[in-house]
């Protein structure tokens, strides 16, 4: 008898069949977007960017305690925010990693001769412990700033500009330069951060240091400045500085006595401009810690509270921000914002 064979059976026909139906299915009904991410629960390393319909004021906090060390740990129920006085609701708190975007500005003009290659150290602490989420740009100043990298996040590529592509120049444009940093570090996303190197003279800027906080304080850029000590070099030195003092005084300004005095006033506007803007200021010296300072300075800036609140008052003004903590711990947070105006963004 016979034995049939039997027809091979081809397994894979329907599985093609389900798959093409599968895609003409899809193709007709695509999936729907995914929800935006929820900034507090975005993985740590990515810049949050805020652009939302409704206007996000936010804070980046340093808590200090009683030894000048920084504070963990802290939860949203720890803080209190006021806006002109008026307590707010945080809408907004996160306790992680934040990335910066970070403009390292260098004083190489003719007073800072005996001071270079400490800032130069400095600086260079200062890329080596950038994280790889961190963009930095590495400039000098004297007259004009010059930039040698563009923003990146390739620590070889600054460290080998930073050593050999800082320009040396005489008059000093301390405030100009401050400003013209601050322009254009204001178009970049992120948290942005000027890390400024200087021994606090400053011979022929027009910008005033007020009219410079405000900038600073509306394009939300934050300032360290390492303050480097004044030379002991005689007062013919900044006679550059005389002259346009003379040739444009500002109404009720009282002519310092010496450069040394100057250079006093001038490192009490940087400190100010500092604090208000929620950086810091501190002094270097050739006999400091210049690799303990810098790990201090990097992880308060990567470890900083972020908070934000709806604004109530969408008047267009500049408005007094308070941060405190209920323990009474020292806060490092800017002191001001400028509210959009009413039906519009600012």
């Amino acid at each position: 008898m016979a034995h049939a064979v039997p027809r091979p059976i081809n397994v894979l026909t329907p599985v093609l069949v389900g798959l093409l139906g599968l895609v003409t299915l899809r193709a007709q009904n695509p999936p729907p977007p995914p929800p935006p991410p929820d900034p507090q629960t975005q993985p740590q390393g990515q810049q949050r960017v805020f652009r939302t319909g409704v206007e996000t004021v936010a804070i980046y906090a340093s808590v200090l305690d009683e030894y000048g060390e920084l504070v963990r740990g802290l939860t949203r129920d720890d803080f209190e925010v006021f806006d002109d006085g008026r307590r707010q609701d945080l809408s907004l708190f996160v306790d992680t990693f934040q990335p910066i975007t970070a403009t390292l500005l260098i004083d190489t003009s003719a007073s800072m001769t005996l001071n270079l290659d400490l800032a130069r150290l400095a600086a260079e602490q200062f890329i080596i412990r950038l994280m790889p989420d961190d963009q930095a740009r590495v400039g000098s100043f004297a007259d004009i700033v010059r930039y040698a990298t563009e923003l990146t996040g390739d620590r070889d590529a600054l460290l080998h500009q930073l050593r050999r592509n800082l320009d040396v120049g005489n008059p000093t444009k301390l405030w100009d330069s401050i400003d013209q940093a601050r322009r254009e570090l204001a178009s970049q996303g992120g948290r942005r951060v000027l890390m400024l190197f200087t021994d606090g003279s400053d011979t022929a800027s027009e910008m005033a240091p007020a009219n410079l906080l405000q900038s600073l304080r509306d394009d939300e850029v934050m300032i360290y400045v390492v303050h480097f000590g004044m030379p002991r070099w005689p007062d013919v030195e900044f006679s550059l500085y005389q002259v346009a003092l003379r040739r444009t005084p500002s109404a009720g300004t009282r002519r310092p006595r010496s450069a040394r005095e100057q250079q006093r006033l001038i490192g009490d506007d940087l400190r100010r401009i500092a604090e208000q803007t929620g950086g810091g200021y501190f002094t270097l010296r050739p006999t400091d810690d210049v690799n303990a300072t810098f790990t201090r300075v990097t992880h308060e800036l990567h470890h900083q509270y972020l908070m934000g609140f709806t604004p109530q008052r969408l008047d267009g003004k500049t408005h007094a921000l308070e941060v405190r903590v209920k323990d009474g711990w020292y806060v490092r947070a800017r002191h001001s914002y400028r509210a959009p105006p009413e039906g519009g963004r600012r």
